[in-house]
């Protein structure tokens, strides 16, 4: 019994501490708009922003539900899927998890999985994770 007790507090207290973790960057609400705002190349100065850029991008996140749109507008033509998302947090950082439910070409990772995140570095700030393995380095502010 003593040991159901221990565990139970271990739990509340991880999963307490890592809400409050998250308290700093995550913005409630029911739908938020994070839109691509500048794109960094593999060689700098490398750096375009707005239709300089290969192209424009956003992601609708419904905090709500825990569920995202992401869209991409290139040479006029949209794309758009949905998925799931959680925010993660640990002492390094704090960021938002994508789950999309089948393969896509908008899914921009290093791992070629269903996965994608997303780093919080402020309450209207996010940073794309592409950019270790080649892909554009990725830059989004929150407009809604």
């Amino acid at each position: 019994m003593k040991n159901i007790i221990f565990a139970s507090a271990i739990v509340l207290i991880f999963f307490s501490s890592c809400s409050k973790e998250l308290d700093c960057c995550i913005i409630e609400g029911n739908e938020q708009k994070w839109e691509l705002v500048e794109m960094t190349g593999s060689f700098a100065p490398s750096v375009s922003t707005g239709n300089d850029m290969d192209w424009q991008e956003y992601y609708l996140l419904n905090t709500n539900t825990g569920t995202f749109t992401k869209s991409r507008t290139t040479d006029g033509v949209q794309t758009s899927t949905s998925g799931t998302f959680v925010f993660n947090s640990t002492e390094e950082e704090h960021s938002i998890k994508l789950t999309y439910p089948s393969d896509n070409e908008l899914i921009a990772n290093c791992t070629g999985d269903l996965i994608e995140v997303l780093i919080i570095e402020s309450e209207s700030t996010l940073k794309g994770t592409w950019a270790p393995c080649d892909g554009p380095g990725l830059k989004y502010k929150r407009t809604e």
